[in-house]
């Protein structure tokens, strides 16, 4: 019985398979628990990443950040404005601006919906501190790789 040795390559694709795996994992977990709040995945996405900067973006730049196209963005604004989560702004100065706002009812309803990072973030909890420690030390070094050579 012989044993082959696994390519460096091969060992990277098998963790970034593996990576993907966890991702989907996360995400269909968590989907129920967003659906009994009323809210779809990328609606969660939108109304943390605008908690997070304040709780007030302008549109544009939120779509950015949440890595939605602009049409995207558009339609999920529009739903979590109908449901009452948010309200749109038009800017004083340059009315081209769209403010998004975070709404009372919309805080209200991020401090009970689970963040897809911390739930994601609750598989490692098998792991020791210390190879958490590596991993997160590893991870930065590709992230800035990654930047570095413009692949992200």
């Amino acid at each position: 019985m012989s044993t082959r040795t696994i390519s460096k390559r091969e060992l990277a694709a098998e963790v970034g398979r593996l990576w993907g795996e966890l991702a989907v994992q996360s995400k269909r977990s968590l989907r129920p628990l967003l659906e009994a709040e009323g809210v779809t995945m990328p609606q969660a996405i939108l109304l943390q990443t605008l908690r997070a900067a304040g709780g007030r973006q302008p549109a544009r730049d939120l779509g950015r950040e949440c890595h939605m196209l602009a049409s995207t963005v558009t339609g999920v604004i529009d739903r979590l404005e109908l449901a009452g989560h948010v309200r749109r702004e038009r800017d004083s100065r340059d009315r081209r601006v769209v403010w998004v706002v975070l709404t009372e009812e919309g805080e209200q309803l991020v401090e009970r919906i689970p963040s897809f990072f911390e739930h994601l973030g609750k598989a490692f909890t098998v792991l020791p501190a210390r190879e958490l420690e590596q991993m997160r030390e590893s991870l930065d070094r590709v992230l800035a790789a990654d930047e570095d050579e413009g692949k992200c």
